[in-house]
């Protein structure tokens, strides 16, 4: 099979990637961000559907990537995590609250601040489902997307 360099081009990130994999990064994750997003930069993005979260996995401390939900209000960005917290990316955060996320072009690191108010999740959570069709939709056939526990990303 013959290797063209569009194809070479077309495997490099993921041959990248894999190279980090190998590594076990981990501190090396959260160091290759250059700056925290203004609140310019969130509300550029803030209509996009879903963020890439990265976390560190509890037992295996590598590097885990998911796409999730998100809100952005003033000032904030929130996640929030079904099934009442036993995702693996909410455990992860709690082990090790540190993040990178990317939405659309930005990527950025931030900490996990765990949001426990009754009244504040409330608020968050209305967020959710006024953004999301498919949390109303389903909030009211008893799903638990637009009812989960949440998180706010701190920013450095």
């Amino acid at each position: 099979m013959e290797i063209t360099i569009t194809r070479l081009q077309r495997w490099v990130p993921s041959i990248v990637f894999m190279l980090i994999m190998l590594g076990g990064m981990s501190s090396e994750l959260f160091a290759q961000q250059d700056r925290s997003p203004t609140r310019a930069d969130l509300a550029k993005v803030a209509d996009q559907s879903t963020v890439e979260l990265t976390t560190i996995g509890r037992k295996s401390g590598k590097p885990h990537t998911k796409p999730i939900w998100f809100v952005y209000d003033q000032g904030r960005l929130y996640l929030q995590a079904g099934r009442g917290g036993k995702t693996d990316w909410y455990q992860n955060l709690q082990k090790n609250p540190r993040m990178t996320l990317k939405i659309d072009a930005l990527t950025f690191s931030g900490t996990a601040k765990f949001i426990t108010s009754a009244q504040e999740t409330e608020r968050i959570h209305e967020l959710f489902r006024s953004k999301y069709l498919t949390a109303r939709l389903l909030g009211v056939m008893g799903s638990s997307i637009g009812h989960g526990e949440v998180v706010e990303v701190e920013l450095p």
